[in-house]
């Protein structure tokens, strides 16, 4: 339902702005934002291979060397920008622009890892399990001790 709504939205923005400049620049821009997509797409395409590439080659968690962190996020987020600009349509292009121009992309990044953030531990504390977060106790925590580097505590149930 919100796909058709977003569907007719765009119809009905790029009527309006037909209407304002005419329809022959709005079918150049839609042809112009098109094949700029495409090379967006292109370019991102292979910018996202390498840098999974780089970091599939380095143990999970390590900072992979001649890459900044969030590489492989920014690459996929361009692609992502990229598929919205060369679909046709004017709130499309805007949001495929976020996805895409560097300063709100990295904005972009982080609502995103906010929001999938917070689902995820949505999801945990739902499933009653136990969960970390950084600086953060979110659901049950066994009470234990460390003594020489094992773990000492007591047998109890979760939830207790």
């Amino acid at each position: 339902m919100a796909l058709l709504l977003l569907v007719v939205l765009e119809v009905w923005l790029l009527v309006q702005v037909a209407h304002v400049v005419g329809g022959g620049w709005v079918l150049v821009l839609l042809l112009a934002e098109t094949f700029g997509g495409a090379l967006v797409l292109r370019r991102a395409g292979r910018t996202a291979v390498r840098a999974f590439r780089q970091s599939a080659a380095v143990p999970f968690g390590q900072p992979v060397p001649g890459q900044e962190p969030g590489a492989v996020g920014d690459a996929v987020l361009t692609g992502v920008g990229g598929v919205l600009l060369v679909l046709p349509g004017l709130l499309s292009d805007v949001a495929g622009l976020l996805c895409v121009l560097p300063p709100t992309r990295r904005l972009v990044r982080a609502l995103f890892v906010r929001l999938v953030r917070r689902r995820f531990e949505r999801a945990v504390r739902r499933a009653g399990a136990p969960t970390v977060v950084v600086g953060d106790v979110v659901g049950d925590v066994v009470d234990g001790e460390v003594v020489d580097g094992e773990v000492v505590d007591e047998r109890r149930e979760l939830g207790r």
